[in-house]
């Protein structure tokens, strides 16, 4: 099983190498999710890209952001450049770009971001031609296990920071700063703290990812690659965690891992992910950054400073935070310490501190140290021979690779004793990343230059570095000379009704009521274990499916899709469509034969995307401006709604209220709140809870004179949460274009970095 180590910068990149990763991802300094990191150039990443090949360790590059139309040139550059530097694998997001990607080469990989979580959208995605997917961080070993039926190789999140949101699904930076995440930039807003029902905390914050005890059971499951995440991470924390990441592939776990793991950096304590822990350990509610490893406790506090009572190493140089009930209180490096019998004297600002305050250290110093002066090296064995009169030979062997440079001149005969020694010290020296482990010096009695042999030592170095590349580049480098076409091609739209537009709608009367006023109506069933479904699907508007479309919820998990199935077989007949959102509900589209409408969780940016797609009706990303959205012609525009910013996996109601899910505290109405104003919650139950956290802000673009006339019917309009006398009002009161103060029309105007 391959271990993926994080590069978000030089450093990093080579503390992933020198301490065991068999691969590595990083960005360029454009179109990668994690624009903020320090990253690197088409200038430099060929050097970095061969650092790594020597080792053996492959180098994926993250393409994984959404690309705009005029941005597509570029991009193709991009790409271009990075599979001749020698990239062995694309990390893709944007599926607009695939054909750039595919006139590459080099293996594609479907990012996180793609949301891929089930094997109906791996399918999907080994007909687009991906060879691995990235598998959302909601799944399960029982996802995984499905997953690897479709014969990609999977890959899955083994440690560090979680999204709150499902992969690929969050709008929230976006929204609130105009920084988004499929742009690489978020700001992580959730990470701030919000109101609900009364409690106030990190509500959103995710505890970070550790499952170093977890590996065998991955690896039972079919994972081919653990993924440690940290892009944004310091070396010494990449360092420590493909340490101990190594130390459990490999069997030799000691003990030390975790606590050193904790140290290096966990936001509130460590969680075992989706579908194993509960909602409680999975959302850090009371410190959303590094908690440290809980080291000790205050026993005394005097001015200036704090006597601790340690169970773990604490040092000077390291760095501390001073919790109380849960809650940081303080912190500091520690820059003075006196061992006083079995305390600790820490100097430090003492004012807000209390004895029973527990101690975390949040940085090891003397760990990090240790961890800095790892370096692997390549070993050459070297053998030089000469005699008077004739050229000196040096032999180079490395990696089952050989090779032999010859000195310009002729030897002289030494004139002193020494000669051997002497040229044993020049070729002793490190090049780089090569290291002497024998040296055989037959020279027979002549004499050789220091410069001479110098200059023979750092050819042949440079000779063996190119033999070994080479043989990398033959042997491991893989390139795929052609695709397949995808099943759909050539495959026609099938045509539609001349709609005014789709509306999303949550009830069968509702439904009924916007078909009668000439729209499409989008069914959100919130609840696919209710006992009254037959019931509502006997409504007299599914007597015929013309304008009836069903919405595919944004998570079927395997439990959630054999629901789902069991739903589709009985009632699949009354819906002329499926409005989808991931790749997974486009294959069920496929599979039952229904017209696609394409929601906006596909994160289209450009109308190569919509090309690749199945044919069908295609929302466009609604972080578009109006400019940006010239290009993708016919698309849908999402016009009105409180936008979706997130999907949660966690349970809200338990986190905020209690209870459980046999003894169910849900009720309508669940909101979050901040400065910025009141965030509802809204669930869909398949066979797992789901809970989409909405805009404070509704979106209305009717009150902007000709917008709504621009888009004639290819507009988007949410009205899930309304009954029918609300939905007609608000569809009247759109149709007039009645300006309503206090809405936005999102970022047809102002667009997103």
């Amino acid at each position: 099983m391959e271990l993926l180590a994080p590069a978000g910068s030089v450093a990093a990149l080579k503390a992933a190498v020198h301490n065991g990763a068999d691969a590595v991802y990083l960005g360029l300094d454009a179109f990668n999710a994690r624009a903020k990191a320090e990253n690197f150039t088409l200038q430099n990443i060929r050097e970095h890209i061969e650092f790594c090949h020597l080792f053996g360790v492959k180098v994926h590059i993250a393409f994984n952001t959404c690309i705009k139309q005029t941005e597509l040139e570029k991009f193709e550059q991009y790409v271009q450049e990075a599979a001749r530097a020698g990239a062995d694998a694309f990390i893709v997001t944007d599926l607009g770009a695939l054909d750039i990607f595919r006139r590459s080469g080099v293996p594609l990989h479907a990012s996180t971001q793609m949301g891929v979580h089930n094997l109906e959208g791996a399918n999907m995605a080994k007909a687009l031609g991906f060879s691995r997917v990235v598998l959302a961080r909601e799944c399960t070993l029982e996802d995984i296990a499905e997953v690897k039926k479709s014969g990609l190789e999977v890959e899955v999140f083994a440690h560090g920071a979680l999204c709150v949101s499902f992969s690929g699904g969050c709008l929230m930076s976006s929204f609130m700063s105009g920084d988004s995440g499929n742009r690489g930039r978020c700001n992580q807003p959730c990470r701030l703290k919000y109101e609900c029902g009364g409690k106030k905390g990190y509500l959103l914050s995710a505890a970070d990812l550790c499952l170093l005890k977890r590996v065998d059971k991955l690896r039972a499951a079919g994972a081919d690659s653990i993924k440690l995440e940290g892009r944004l991470k310091t070396e010494y924390y990449c360092a420590e965690v493909v340490s101990a990441y190594r130390a459990a592939l490999d069997g030799r776990l000691t003990g030390a891992e975790r606590g050193r793991l904790l140290r290096a950096y966990n936001r509130g304590g460590f969680t075992s992910g989706y579908g194993v822990d509960d909602t409680n350990k999975l959302i850090s509610a009371k410190i959303q950054n590094n908690s440290g490893e809980e080291s000790g406790v205050i026993r005394a506090v005097g001015k200036g400073f704090i006597d601790v009572k340690a169970d773990k190493d604490i040092a000077v140089g390291d760095g501390v935070k001073i919790v109380r009930g849960g809650e940081e209180i303080g912190g500091a490096t520690v820059e003075k310490m006196q061992k006083l019998g079995d305390i600790l004297r820490i100097s430090c600002k003492s004012e807000k501190l209390r004895p029973g305050d527990k101690v975390c250290v949040t940085f090891d110093k003397s760990r990090a140290e240790e961890l800095k002066n790892i370096r692997r090296t390549l070993s050459v064995d070297l053998a030089l021979t000469a005699e008077p009169g004739g050229r000196a030979r040096l032999t180079a062997e490395c990696g089952g690779e050989r090779v032999a440079v010859e000195d310009g001149e002729i030897c002289s005969a030494a004139t002193g004793a020494g000669t051997e020694e002497a040229a044993r010290r020049v070729l002793a020296k490190s090049a780089g990343e090569f290291a002497p482990r024998k040296m055989e010096i037959n020279i027979a009695g002549a004499f050789i230059p220091a410069s001479r042999l110098n200059d023979m030592r750092k050819r042949a170095i440079e000779e063996i570095r190119v033999a070994l590349l080479n043989n990398y580049n033959k042997t491991r480098l893989h390139r795929i000379a052609s695709h397949a076409p995808v099943p759909w091609a050539g495959e026609q739209v099938r045509p539609l009704p001349g709609f005014k537009g789709f509306v999303l709608v949550g009830s069968a009367e509702a439904a009924a009521e916007v078909k009668e006023r000439g729209y499409a109506a989008i069914l959100q069933i919130s609840d696919f274990k209710s006992e009254k479904l037959d019931i509502i699907m006997k409504n007299k508007v599914f007597d015929n499916n013309i304008g009836n479309f069903l919405a595919i919820p944004v998570i079927l998990r395997k439990a959630d899709m054999a629901q789902m199935r069991a739903f589709l077989q009985k009632h699949a007949q009354k819906f002329k469509g499926f409005y989808c959102e991931n790749l997974g509900a486009l294959a069920l589209a496929r599979e039952f034969g229904k017209y696609i409408v394409g929601g906006i969780g596909l994160n289209i940016y450009n109308s190569k995307c919509i090309d690749i797609l199945p044919p069908g009706k295609y929302c466009a990303s609604c972080e578009l401006t109006l400019k940006e959205l010239e290009p993708l012609t016919g698309a849908l525009v999402y016009a009105y709604g409180r936008v979706r910013l997130m999907t949660l996996t966690h349970c809200p109601v338990k986190l905020n209220f209690g209870g459980s899910c046999s003894a169910c505290r849900h009720k309508e109405g669940l909101q979050y709140k901040d400065g910025f104003g009141v965030y509802p919650l809204r669930r869909v139950r398949v066979a797992n809870c789901y809970f989409s956290l909405y805009n404070p802000v509704c979106t209305d673009i009717s009150g902007k004179a000709g917008l709504k006339e621009k888009f004639g019917g290819n507009i988007l309009l949410d009205m899930v949460e309304y009954d029918t006398r609300e939905l007609s009002h608000a569809l009247t009161r759109f149709e007039s274009g009645a300006a309503q103060s206090g809405v936005t029309c999102g970022h047809l105007f102002r667009g997103v970095k």
